[in-house]
C-alpha cells in the first residue's frame, strides 16, 4: 500500500506537470492560469451545492430512520472531488469534476461496495471450523505440519448469519 502511495506522489506531479507544459505552450502561460483559476472557482461552487444536496439527503434519510451511509460515502467522494478541484492541474481538475456527477459516484461506490464485500464473503466463507483434541482432555498431535482434526457431526457450533445485498451499500 505504501508503494502504490509513494508510486501516486511521484507519478501525479510528473503528469500533472507534463500536461501544463503541453497546454500552456499551446494556448499561452496566461491563459493556462486563467483556466486553472477559473476551474478551481467554479469546482469549489459545484462541491458547495452538491455538498449541501448531499446534507439534505442524509437529513431526509435519518428522519425516516434509514441509516444515511449512502448519503455520506457520496459526500465522501464529493469531499475528494473538491480536494482534486483545489490542486493546481488539469489531470486532479478532470478526476474532481468525474467525481462530481452523481452516477459516476454511484459506479465507483458499486464497485468499490462490491470488491469489499466479495474479498469478506471469500474470506468469511473459506474458513473451516476444526474440532481441538485438547478440549476433550486429549493431547492434540504436536507433530510439525500435523493438521488439527476436522470436527465431528456431533460437534455443535453456533454462528450467526448476515444478508448481503450486492446492490445495497448500506447492508
Amino acid at each position: 500500500m505504501s508503494l502504490l502511495l509513494l508510486v501516486f506522489f511521484i507519478l501525479l506531479p510528473i503528469v500533472e506537470i507534463a500536461l501544463l507544459i503541453n497546454i500552456g505552450s499551446s494556448i499561452g502561460a496566461g491563459t493556462t492560469i486563467l483556466l486553472i483559476l477559473t476551474t478551481a472557482v467554479v469546482g469549489v461552487m459545484l462541491v458547495r451545492y452538491q455538498g449541501f444536496s448531499i446534507l439534505r439527503d442524509a437529513q431526509s434519510q435519518i428522519s425516516k430512520g434509514q441509516p444515511p451511509a449512502k448519503a455520506l460515502a457520496h459526500g465522501i467522494l464529493v469531499l475528494l472531488a473538491g480536494l482534486m478541484l483545489i490542486i493546481p492541474g488539469f489531470f486532479t481538475d478532470g478526476v474532481g469534476f468525474l467525481l462530481l456527477l452523481p452516477p459516476v459516484r454511484s459506479l465507483l461506490l458499486d464497485l468499490v461496495v462490491g470488491s469489499i464485500m466479495t474479498k469478506f464473503t471469500a474470506d468469511m466463507f473459506s474458513s473451516r471450523f476444526y474440532y481441538s483434541a485438547s478440549s476433550k482432555g486429549s493431547r492434540g498431535s504436536q507433530d510439525k505440519g500435523a493438521h488439527p482434526r476436522p470436527a465431528n457431526d456431533d460437534a455443535v457450533i453456533d454462528a450467526k448469519h448476515i444478508v448481503i445485498d450486492k446492490n445495497d451499500p448500506e447492508s
